[in-house]
């Protein structure tokens, strides 16, 4: 067996990757198709039992109950029995918070910037194609978010973001806005101990003072066209940028640390003319009054803390105050949307996109509606971008994004997403049916990557196939399943990748046949074959 490092393994399969999307894109698809037999939530709060969607050329062109399938479209029958669960086509979801880093020239390493002008100061930049992030773009629409809008991730003013559809084949296909908003933190410092600013003090000061620049340059330069006999003001370059957000032409995205950085967010923008943006930390409960007094638009993360561990006696001191959080942190949601806070919701902030939906469910449960819930997924993210007569609906004339899911959305235990449309191309992730195998056991597994050779692993599942959890150990390193289903006689998992030093989710599909089993699978060094070969059940380890 080749040994290798799995941190270069993105690197020696892009350029294979590419070809095979390349591939994947030449490929003939149908231009019309139809889901038949569905229940379909055309929007948050309104749901047709059993109805149709039909799709062409990428657009919506009917939905209901007594749609007639055109003679041309590939039809999509979803016939389940009456005890399983439906299943259920909701708008694709949108992400309107996702953070890239962006890539420099290669003659421009040093992140110099023009005389004058601070390296944390950047209100000008504007992402291109080859900042377009894959793996993270994979990541969303398998779990079902088909809209994106992606921003830039350091610095002070870190510049204007994009939005985009989370279809294959880069940022080509699917730009929807080539520009949108002005994205801010204070979370941004110098490298050096001696550069300026290395504390917040010093951060809240530039950028005060770059705030008080733009509108001096505004000002001056509006002067010296109404009198151009007067002196020529200086130019500053990248500040014209800001005109826009002083305007309310251009939202200003601010991302908070913490409460009190919200409060210190609220306190420098003041009210007027700004369209402000606060991303949000969940704990907005705790100073609730101020943003019912200035109830500003928030992007909100739900990563929830978990329950404290006092099961051993030297673990028990925990402070009032992180109990506290623990307990109201799932409320926040529902407290905001109550205080009249518009509200969004995004994955960022947490491990995986598809883990936002377990706190989704936590948060139902403590109070949060659950079409607002979804209306901060779809319609509310769509409004704010701009795009309500194309996405977050299902109806006749928007874009063809859907996510196809076996019963709810917000489940407790995750949604089983089945496919994921985007712009009209089908993507599928599971094809979900009863269990017909009992797969649970240790596995010995072997991972055949295109040009790497064969990589020896060991997949353990534990429990019924309703319910399985396991692990995957590979060169050592374990890494736990973050999702595993049974399908008839496939396998469907899902690992975080970052546990065996990549980014983004493998996915395994193994077809079991007896204590025999192979598949595919996919993951950020590339697509690969997998065989296994059950060397022990379940009754055998407890006896061992």
């Amino acid at each position: 067996m080749r040994s290798f490092s799995l941190a270069v393994l993105p690197l020696l399969l892009a350029s294979s990757l590419a070809a095979q999307a390349d591939d994947e894109l030449r490929q003939p698809s149908p231009q019309a198709h139809a889901l038949t037999e569905v229940r379909i939530v055309t929007s948050p709060g309104e749901v047709i039992e059993s109805g149709t969607i039909v799709i062409r050329d990428g657009i919506i062109e009917a939905v209901g109950a007594d749609v007639t399938v055109p003679d041309d479209a590939r039809v999509h029958a979803f016939e389940r029995d009456d005890e399983a669960d439906p299943i259920t086509v909701y708008p694709g979801l949108i992400e309107p918070y996702l953070l890239i880093e962006v890539k420099t020239d290669s003659d421009n390493d040093d992140k110099s910037t023009p005389a004058g002008r601070h390296e944390l100061i950047q209100a000008d930049r504007r992402l291109r194609a080859r900042d377009w992030p894959d793996d993270k773009i994979e990541g969303l629409r398998q779990s079902g978010f088909t809209t994106v809008l992606i921003a830039p991730e350091d610095g002070l003013l870190r510049g204007h973001g994009l939005v985009a559809n989370t279809g294959r084949g880069g940022l080509s296909p699917n730009l929807l806005k080539t520009d949108f908003g002005q994205f801010a933190s204070f979370d941004g410092h110098s490298t050096g101990q001696r550069e300026f600013p290395n504390s917040l003090m010093g951060a809240v000061a530039l950028m005060r003072q770059t705030f008080d620049d733009a509108r001096w340059q505004a000002a001056a330069r509006e002067a010296w066209d109404r009198n151009p006999a007067q002196p020529r003001p200086e130019w500053l370059e990248g500040l014209d940028d800001l005109a826009g957000v002083f305007e309310g032409r251009t939202p200003l995205v601010f991302e908070s640390q913490d409460l009190l950085d919200t409060l210190r967010i609220l306190e420098f923008i003041e009210p007027g003319d700004i369209d402000l943006v606060v991303v949000g930390h969940g704990e907005e409960y705790k100073r609730l009054y101020v943003l019912e007094n200035r109830p500003v638009r928030h992007i909100l993360p739900l990563n929830f803390p978990e329950a404290p561990d006092v099961r051993d006696a030297d673990d028990r001191n925990v402070s009032l105050e992180e109990l506290r959080h623990w307990r109201q942190a799932p409320s926040n949601p529902e407290q905001l949307i109550n205080a009249e806070v518009p509200l969004l919701l995004t994955s960022h902030g947490h491990p995986q996109p598809d883990t936002l939906f377990e706190h989704i469910a936590t948060a139902i449960e403590r109070g949060l509606d659950a079409d607002r819930a979804l209306a901060a997924l779809t319609t509310e993210p769509a409004a704010w971008l701009g795009l309500s007569d194309r996405v977050g609906r299902i109806e006749s004339g928007m874009m063809a994004n859907l996510v196809i899911v076996e019963g709810e959305l917000f489940a407790e235990d995750g949604p089983s997403i089945s496919q994921v449309w985007v712009d009209g191309r089908q993507h599928v992730i599971a094809t979900l049916v009863p269990p017909g195998v009992d797969p649970a056991g240790t596995w010995a597994v072997t991972l055949g990557v295109s040009g790497m050779g064969e990589i020896d692993a060991t997949l353990v599942l534990r429990g019924p196939p309703t319910n399985m959890e396991g692990t995957l150990n590979v060169m050592g390193t374990e890494a736990p399943l973050s999702d595993v289903r049974v399908s008839g006689e496939r396998v469907i998992a899902s690992i975080d990748a970052s546990r065996l030093g990549a980014a983004g989710t493998i996915s395994i599909r193994m077809d079991i046949d007896g204590d025999r089993a192979r598949g595919t699978g996919t993951g950020p060094f590339g697509e690969f074959t997998v065989r296994g070969r059950r060397t022990s059940e379940p009754d055998e380890e407890e006896e061992n």
